[in-house]
């Protein structure tokens, strides 16, 4: 016998209220939107969703590609305009718009796009407003509130530009709910098909949801307890950070890790031959729907193959046709594409990855682990793998057989169901939406109420104070307020008074100064007043007890922050739209132009966009020439993209500058130049005789055999160093090494605390907004930059 669900309570309420009425819920996805209405009739509860039929489509098809074109002044959504995004006329963001939910809420605008289209906020809206016309409900009466789905870890600003999107749509009516896609999922699962659950769907069970879409990777983590009438509601006990990864990103890296490079190798082009921009604006549209096509037929064939059982034959698809791309006054042809099962794994493994470190994305593709986010709620939980009881496939890349497969090896112990085949999996989210908007309807109430993806607390000087579990539900405020105290007297002078919000007890997510007027005396007791609201946005309210206005708030601050994006990854990021946004509008100095390049080319290599950082660089040139330090720091990049001989050649134009001098000894070491390396630091020490620089020729002559004069190089490195605590990371990095080397380690730990010391500064300045110097990761943190 089945158990009791939330479901069956709701449709005991119904019909005790003889509810008459019908709710939609929208999934406003990356690549691909739905809309779904529910409804209750003669003691049933349906839901489904609603067909949008489009010229050239199958009848019957549910989902729309989230693209919008402009033309003619007319905005045209789905198939028709992803077919318009592939031509010239019409680039992304000027006439075509995709994938614009990963922009949403974020300081970044279409600057050359026609009015109306100038944000990813108005293209939500215009995606709204066509499936709910599409599917017909423009002239028919729907329930109170319309439920629209957002990934479980979008910030603030992100929600709030969701439901600012809906606002253009329909102003005041209806209202809007966010709902988040895994709690739809599970609601989904539990309306249409319970038993799917099995043993599991019982008090105590423990559910992970992997919602893998067309752009971002959410995972929630649910326990399954018993109301009050029995029945089985969801409890959440953690969520993921944003993760912007999707079938939209495998597709790109097929285009960009297959297709682009057999069609530079038929035409005996280099990797570098053809731009960044020219990659993004005119290979990319046209390239796409083969990679597209290539995955879906590869995966089709992968399912046909295991549900047989016979997994030993190499499979092999092809996109038959000439798929031609105008680029330098010429044609290129891709003609008959094909993709082979060992190669699609190939580019699978950076995204499957059981134990990922750093990611290898690029200013093409993200290329981040599904793993991470399953890291991230299980150490959010306290829980292993094992404790995993059922695994609930969501979103159309979860339908993907090796990620499956990979999620089964993880999970051994856990049962891993999918929510049907793919049009069940296209309709799901948008159906739960549905459900959840006729639940409030009808009693008030949602049938899963937000919940902080976060454990948060505060900390000052006084320590940690816990505010809010993981899994708490929202919105939530203080109970009483946190008492904190003056750290020293001070009569002449404000005094700063430090506060840091901490998720899971270290990670720093929102720091703020307040300054507290004179006198302070120390021990002066002060207030604390905090609350979460439902789109997990904090504020803090700060007053002091002492004087004649001790009942008014003497500093509030509100954290919109996103506060799943504190990583200096995401900060570089960020960085970098705003700044391409600054220049786009004009709204920058013309003269302080070369720098902003500049730093846009750092920021870009930061998060492993080099060709990006080349085109940057490029800019940087034409305003300011070629300077010593841009010409490093282009060589930096092409070395990093492998095209060694140009590196080489321009790292010699500036190897006057010891910076890049020294850079170009460290490129002729690591090519085994040794002979070559060893004249290139000799001419940098004398200019330069920095620790870091003896280092690296104690290195070079241990390369050629000498190693007792390599260690005298190493020893006279370590002996000038007086303060460590006044060397850069980048010469502690060095001088680490070295001493590792040397076999002193307890002088090699205090040249790794001086750095981890340097760095934690940077962190607190970073979140203070202030811009970070540069640093890289791997073999860029042994190069020198300016």
């Amino acid at each position: 016998m089945t158990a009791t669900t939330v479901f069956d309570e709701l449709r005991d309420v119904l019909v005790q209220m003889e509810f008459d009425g019908a709710a939609v819920g929208i999934d406003l996805g990356t690549t691909k939107s739905c809309i779904a209405v529910a409804r209750f009739e003669d003691g049933e509860l349906l839901c489904e969703c609603q067909t949008i039929d489009e010229p050239g489509q199958p009848e019957g098809q549910i989902a729309v590609p989230s693209v919008v074109a402009v033309k003619d002044g007319e905005a045209i959504v789905g198939h028709a305009a992803k077919r318009l995004a592939r031509t010239p006329r019409f680039f992304q963001h000027r006439g075509s718009f995709s994938e614009c939910k990963n922009e949403i809420g974020l300081r970044h605008t279409y600057a050359r796009a026609p009015e109306g289209f100038r944000s990813a906020t108005a293209i939500a809206g215009h995606l709204i407003g066509h499936l709910f016309e599409a599917a017909g409900l423009g002239s028919e009466p729907v329930a109170n509130p319309m439920v629209i789905t957002v990934p479980a870890s979008f910030h603030g600003a992100q929600r709030t530009a969701t439901l600012e999107a809906a606002a253009l749509v329909f102003g005041e009516y209806p209202d809007v709910r966010l709902l988040d896609e895994p709690y739809a999922a599970v609601l989904d699962l539990l309306h249409r098909d319970p038993d799917m659950a099995g043993e599991h769907l019982a008090a105590g069970a423990t559910w992970l949801v992997f919602d893998f879409g067309g752009g971002t990777c959410d995972v929630a983590l649910f326990t399954l307890q018993a109301s009050e009438t029995a029945a089985l509601a969801p409890r959440l006990l953690a969520t993921s950070r944003y993760h912007r990864i999707g079938g939209g990103d495998i597709d790109r890296a097929i285009v960009h890790g297959h297709l682009i490079p057999t069609l530079l190798e038929r035409y005996r082009l280099s990797r570098t031959a053809v731009s960044f921009a020219d990659k993004r604006r005119r290979f990319e549209p046209v390239l796409l729907p083969v990679a597209e096509q290539l995955k879906r037929a590869l995966c089709q064939r992968l399912r046909a193959q295991i549900e047989d059982g016979d997994a030993t034959g190499a499979i092999e698809v092809v996109s038959a046709g000439d798929h031609c791309i105008e680029w330098d006054g010429r044609e290129l042809f891709l003609s008959d594409a094909r993709l082979d099962q060992a190669t699609f794994e190939k580019l699978l493994r950076p995204f499957l990855d059981a134990h990922p470190d750093k990611t290898v994305s690029d200013e093409y593709v993200e290329r981040d682990s599904v793993f991470r986010p399953i890291h991230q709620v299980l150490a959010r939980a306290g829980l292993l793998p094992e404790a995993i009881d059922l695994v609930v496939l969501a979103g159309s890349s979860s339908r993907i057989p090796q990620v499956q497969q990979a999620l089964q090896n993880y999970f051994a112990e856990a049962a891993v169901v999918e929510l049907g085949d793919d049009l069940d999996v296209q309709g799901a989210i948008a159906r739960g939406a549905a459900l959840q908007a006729l639940a409030i309807a009808a009693t008030g109430k949602p049938l899963i109420a937000p919940a902080s993806s976060a454990e948060l607390g505060l900390r000052t000087r006084q320590g940690l104070v816990s505010l809010v579990k993981a899994g708490a539900a929202l919105p939530v405020k203080a109970d009483q307020p946190v008492r904190v105290y003056a750290p020293a007297t001070v009569a002449d002078r404000p005094m700063d008074l430090a506060i840091e919000v901490i998720a899971d007890g270290s990670r720093v997510v929102g720091r703020s100064i307040w300054q507290l007027e004179a006198p302070v005396v120390q021990g002066e007791p002060l207030e604390v007043v905090w609350s979460l609201d439902e789109n997990q946005c904090i504020t803090l309210k700060l007053r002091r007890l002492q004087g004649e206005d001790d009942g008014d708030c003497d500093f509030e601050q509100r954290f919109d922050a996103p506060l799943t994006h504190t990583d200096q990854g995401q900060i570089a990021r960020c960085r970098l739209l705003e700044a391409e946004e600054l220049v786009r509008c004009g709204n920058f100095p013309d003269a302080q132009l070369g720098r902003m390049f500049e730093q846009m080319a750092r920021d870009a290599a930061r998060i492993g966009q080099r060709e990006r950082a080349l085109h940057y660089i490029s800019c940087a040139v034409q305003r300011d020439g070629p300077t010593f330090n841009l010409l490093n720091l282009r060589a930096i990049y092409l070395e990093e993209l492998g095209d060694l001989a140009r590196a080489e050649s321009v790292y010699r134009q500036a190897a006057e500058w010891p910076t890049a001098g020294f850079n170009l000894a460290l490129f002729l070491h690591r090519n085994k130049r040794h002979q070559a390396a060893l004249e290139a630091i000799d001419q940098v020490l004398a200019r330069d005789p920095q620790p870091a620089h003896l280092v690296l020729k104690g290195d070079i002559v241990a390369a050629l055999d000498q190693p007792a004069a390599a260690r005298l190089l190493h020893q006279d490195a370590i002996s000038r160093v007086v303060d460590p605590n006044k060397q850069s990371v980048w010469s502690l990095g060095w001088l680490a090494r070295c001493a590792t080397a040397l076999g002193n380690d307890d002088l090699a730990r205090k040249f790794r605390a001086a750095s981890t010391a340097q760095l934690e500064a940077e962190e607190d300045s970073a979140l203070q907004g202030a811009l970070l110097p540069e640093r890289g990761d791997g073999a860029h943190e042994m190069r020198a930059a300016a």
